[in-house]
């Protein structure tokens, strides 16, 4: 699915020079995407930093879309997911997929670079990118 980019559109709105205003400006975008993958609907949004250079790049435009089952992500697949255990948003790397005890799937969630942020299971994981554009 292609989406239209305006012009207005066109740019990362967290950015700002101030880091406790992008903190807070991504901390209102996050629960937005997060509402509109759950709801099936792909989103597209610029992306920001570099740790996930050189699969893309900061500002480049990402696309998500929805996950809902384990059949869907894999190792090294890039994911919009709110690691566990302190909730925090990323759109990072799957470092590792592997089941636990009770036979269920969890993710390692890392950088580019394998730092590991966290970890996750399918219900925190809710979007695959599936497109980048300059």
């Amino acid at each position: 699915m292609k989406h239209e980019v305006r012009p207005e559109l066109d740019f990362d709105r967290t950015v700002s020079p101030d880091w406790e205003t992008e903190k807070k400006q991504r901390e209102e975008r996050n629960p937005n995407l997060k509402h509109g993958l759950k709801s099936g609907r792909p989103v597209l949004y610029r992306s920001s930093g570099w740790s996930l250079y050189p699969r893309f790049c900061s500002n480049d435009q990402t696309t998500y879309a929805p996950v809902t089952r384990d059949e869907q992500v894999r190792e090294e697949d890039i994911v919009f997911c709110e690691v566990q255990p302190r909730c925090h948003f990323y759109a990072h790397l799957v470092l590792k997929k592997a089941l636990d005890n009770e036979s269920t799937w969890y993710y390692i969630i890392s950088d580019i670079k394998g730092r590991v942020n966290g970890w996750c299971r399918i219900e925190h994981i809710y979007g695959l990118l599936t497109e980048v554009t300059q």
